[in-house]
Order: structure tokens, then C-alpha cells, then sequence
């Protein structure tokens, strides 16, 4: 629609770009529950693997296109492969300090948000997900604005943005049943500025979130304990959803800082989730920190990172997690199944985990990388990143991959 809207001859006459890039990646562990989906003691594929494609027109000094394709592991499922539009923009620069995009774009929220799929951009073998997951989907239907400011020793940006996104939400069980997929509409706004000068690059944002509950009904606020009166085992404390919304707000923070020293770089980013509608919501923060220095081809690095829940959610999932339905509700009239805490814990976005990452990428030419990881994760309380119960236990994975561009 975009190229057609320009005309025939202004298709012939555009600045035609085409250009891939591609990650194959194996990643195994000694558990037999599943991080991230997919890896488990089993090994796979599938959490890495990707192979993408992006289009560029431009089309004169002001007007352009993009548009980005990729193929991975399904965002809506846990089976199969798909493709998806990442990118699909036309761009206005009415002056060269002015940069307006519209249609399918990704806002800079971290630093490496924008690149997050060409692996040959970064030297470690996956993004710390304890702070790259702060949103489950970064691309969004709306329209960006960019500022940009030239000083003599720096440029500053300042981006601004609005969209929405239609995304399905993964819960993570405990149990070995299906994973649910649940709908929702996410509306995005936010400002990030961006100041890069020299060896330092310094990027800073506040964004807003509403989230809205599309086809799967209205969601709880809480688990209220009510009464149930006689002893235990007999009696205590049974959980229900209270305070019934369809929708809630999320205030984001971000920041982010790379430094390069010579043949050393430090890099560190942190993230918050600020939700006060709901004790069930993945209110959070999140940062991590790593350090890298360059021998040659070969840049070895180590990273530390840390996730965890606001203090509301994490009360909220101990006390149903861990009270066990009382004998007498299980009877008639209520018939309440056993497992019923657990499965309304289950449904509670809980983060509790830090992650040591040791590894080495190795440049084989310009546009390819050899890297290689061993990452050693601890989850406390609970991690709605792991599919079961991972309740105080910690686990390795071991991690290779290959990323090229071209």
C-alpha cells in the first residue's frame, strides 16, 4: 500500500535495499522443566532460532518505507514455527534533526530493543531476559516521532511514541497441563531520550501501558482469604478472586548506560513495572550488569541479573501457594477441587530469580558471530518464566549459537 501510494514511477525510482540476518541457537539444561518455553534437559532450538529479512525504499531525501519480516518460534503457541511483520513503516524526515514513522514500528525502549533479532549486534548469546521481558511484545501499530539534537561533542534524540498491539499473554504453570495463551490489547505511549557522546551512550524512558483483557472475560484484582469455620485440616482459609476488571494500567521506567573504555565495555539497564489496579499484575523491577573486554576476535563477557515482583504480588502468591484447601470446602456444597490454590497461583505474574551469565562471542568476519554461554539461574519464591515448580531451586543451560547478517 505504502509503495503504491507513491506511484509506478516513483516505485522505479526508489533506493532499493534488501537485506537478512539470521540466529541458530542451542540451548539445554539439567532440569526437566521448561525456561522460556523450551529449554529443558532435552535441548532445543527453538528459543534462539530465528531468520528475518527487511526491505528498504527510499524513496527521496524525505519519504522512505521499511519493512521487516521474521520467521522464529510462534509468540501465539507453543508448536510449529511462524512468520510475522515485525517492521512496516513509511518515514517523513521534513528536516534532517526531524524523524516521523508510522505504521507497524518498534519504539528504542532498551538499548538493544531495535536489534534484539539481528544477533551479530551483541556479543551475548540472548539479551538478559530478566530485563528485555519487562514487555511482552515491543512492536506496535501507531506512530513514532523523533528530535534529534547535534552539540559538538554529542547527539541527543528524543523519541516519542503511541500504538497498540494485539498480543496473547502466556501464563506459566506449575503443572505439566498446557500452557494457556490468554488476548489481549496492549495500548503503548511513551518518551525516551537518548544521549550518545563519545564512549558513553546513555538512554533514559518513562512509558504507559493499558492493558485490556479482549475474549477471555475479566480478570480478578486479588485473592481474598475467606473463613472457612473449624479446625484444620478441617477449616481455614480458602482464596477467591475479588474485584473483577478487564483491563489495567502499567507505569514503565527505563534506563540504561554503555560505556567503552579501550578494549573494555560495561554495560547496565534496568527496568520497572509500576501497576497499582491489581496485586495479580507483573508489577516489578529488574536490572542487570555486564562487563566485557576484547582480545582480538574474541570478546568474552560476564553478567549478572536479577528480576523480582513487587512486595504486594509476592505476599499474594505466598499465602495462596501455600495454604491448602480446607477439607470442608472440598465437600458439599462447594466441591472446591484440591488443587484450586494452586491453580489461582499459577495465574499470578510472580518474578523471583537472578541469573550469572559467563560466555564468549567470536567474530568470523564483520557480519557473523560464534558465541558461546553458561548461565546459572536461581529462582527464590517463584518465576513465571519457568513452566512448573521451581520453587528455591537453581539450574544451568548451556547455551551456542550462530548469527549472521547480510
Amino acid at each position: 500500500v505504502v509503495l503504491g501510494s507513491f506511484g509506478s514511477a516513483a516505485v522505479v525510482a526508489a533506493d532499493l535495499t534488501l537485506t537478512g540476518f539470521g540466529t541458530i541457537g542451542y540451548a539445554r539444561s539439567e532440569q526437566d522443566f521448561k525456561y522460556l518455553r523450551y529449554i529443558d534437559n532435552s535441548g532445543t532450538f527453538k528459543t534462539d532460532s530465528l531468520v528475518g529479512i527487511q526491505a528498504e525504499a527510499q524513496f527521496n531525501p524525505q519519504w522512505s518505507a521499511t519493512f521487516q519480516a521474521v520467521a522464529s518460534a510462534p509468540r501465539t503457541r507453543d508448536e510449529g514455527i511462524e512468520a510475522k511483520i515485525r517492521w512496516a513503516f513509511v518515514s517523513f524526515r521534513p528536516e534532517n534533526d526531524w524523524l516521523i514513522r508510522a505504521g507497524r514500528v518498534r519504539p528504542p525502549v532498551f538499548i538493544n530493543t531495535q536489534n534484539a533479532e539481528v544477533g551479530v549486534t551483541y556479543d551475548q548469546v540472548r539479551l538478559p531476559v530478566e530485563v528485555y521481558s519487562l514487555s511482552p511484545v515491543y512492536d506496535m501499530d501507531g506512530v513514532a516521532v523523533t528530535k534529534t539534537w547535534t552539540l559538538a561533542n554529542a547527539e541527543i534524540n528524543l523519541d516519542a511514541y503511541w500504538g497498540k498491539s494485539d498480543i496473547k499473554y502466556r501464563f506459566h504453570y506449575q503443572s505439566e497441563a498446557p500452557q494457556p495463551y490468554f488476548p489481549e490489547q496492549i495500548t503503548f505511549k511513551g518518551l525516551v531520550l537518548s544521549q550518545s557522546s563519545g564512549a558513553l551512550f546513555l538512554r533514559g524512558g518513562v512509558h504507559y501501558a493499558k492493558v485490556a483483557a479482549e475474549g477471555s472475560g475479566p480478570f480478578p484484582e486479588t485473592y481474598t482469604p475467606t473463613p472457612v469455620p473449624a479446625p484444620p485440616p478441617f477449616g481455614g482459609n480458602l482464596y477467591v478472586p475479588t474485584g473483577f476488571m478487564t483491563k489495567f494500567d502499567a507505569t514503565v521506567l527505563t534506563f540504561g548506560a554503555d560505556w567503552r573504555a579501550g578494549d573494555w565495555r560495561v554495560t547496565a539497564e534496568y527496568g520497572q513495572r509500576i501497576i497499582t489496579d491489581t496485586k495479580l499484575g507483573p508489577d516489578s523491577k529488574s536490572a542487570y550488569l555486564t562487563v566485557a573486554r576484547q582480545f582480538n576476535k574474541w570478546i568474552p563477557y560476564a553478567t549478572y541479573a536479577r528480576l523480582l515482583s513487587g512486595s504486594d504480588t509476592r505476599d499474594v502468591y505466598r499465602g495462596v501457594n501455600g495454604t491448602p484447601v480446607p477439607l470442608a470446602a472440598q465437600g458439599p456444597p462447594l466441591f472446591v477441587p484440591a488443587n484450586f490454590h494452586r491453580l489461582l497461583a499459577d495465574q499470578v505474574s510472580v518474578y523471583d530469580q537472578y541469573s550469572t551469565m559467563l560466555g564468549a562471542s567470536y567474530s568470523i568476519a564483520a557480519t557473523s558471530k560464534l558465541k558461546f554461554e553458561w548461565m546459572r539461574t536461581k529462582v527464590g519464591l517463584a518465576s513465571s518464566l519457568v513452566d512448573g515448580n521451581a520453587h528455591n531451586k537453581s539450574f544451568n543451560v548451556l547455551s551456542i549459537s550462530y548469527s549472521v547478517a547480510y
